[in-house]
């Protein structure tokens, strides 16, 4: 039982990820008991509103770099963007910062092709101002944002999901829902620290187990 608790505070693991890796460490414990134990130390949260599972699809590009999935989000008063890989959810790159401009989109776009040292085919996004311009030109078409003027520069294209539908953008807005669950149980953790520790140790049944890095890594 201890270390079923030990995993679920270091990594907030579900039961069926804390299976796995109780697995791997040699220990035989169904997930039902994991389950059990868990409820029992209080450290799973109630959902009244749960649903029966629902059937969905899971979308996603063969190979590491095709796509990289954008977003800004807010949280402690801070404004929060990442750069993540369609096909194996690696953070590429990530920055906090007190206003979600358009400077501050480019700054963190360009460390991440710096720091990978890769560039991806398609850019996914919403609609917000930092990536699409909502505005026409004097000849009625579309004006292209300082955003998208770059990635055409660089050959890359601009996707944007539909208004009123995050589910394009889900990975993006799985990752943030991670993010700031462990920011509440870990204060004293850096964005940076976070990104390491997601990227080289937690692991993701999408994945088949593995971490970001690896799937990266095997999928490039």
């Amino acid at each position: 039982m201890k270390r079923i608790v030990e995993i679920r505070k270091e990594s907030d693991y579900g039961s069926e990820k804390i299976h796995f890796v109780m697995k791997q460490e040699g220990f035989s414990v169904s997930q039902h008991v994991i389950q059990r134990i868990l409820n029992e130390e209080k450290l799973t949260e109630p959902c009244e509103k749960r649903r029966g599972q629902r059937k969905y699809v899971r979308y996603q590009w063969p190979i590491s770099n095709y796509m990289w999935h954008c977003d800004w989000t807010e949280y402690d008063g801070k404004q929060y963007i990442a750069f993540i890989d369609d096909r194996s959810r690696k953070i590429m790159a990530a920055g906090v910062f007190s206003n979600a401009n358009k400077e501050n989109t480019l700054f963190v776009f360009y460390q991440a092709m710096l720091i990978n040292e890769v560039c991806p085919v398609i850019v996914l996004s919403d609609k917000g101002v930092q990536f699409f311009a909502n505005i026409k030109n004097k000849q009625g078409e579309r004006a292209l944002s300082e955003f998208e003027q770059e990635l055409n520069a660089i050959g890359i294209e601009l996707w944007t999901s539909r208004r009123n539908h995050p589910q394009t953008n889900g990975k993006m807005e799985k990752w943030w829902h991670t993010m700031k669950n462990r920011k509440k149980k870990h204060p004293e953790e850096t964005l940076q620290e976070f990104v390491k520790w997601y990227n080289e140790k937690r692991i993701h049944h999408a994945l088949e187990y593995k971490t970001p890095e690896q799937a990266y890594v095997e999928n490039m």
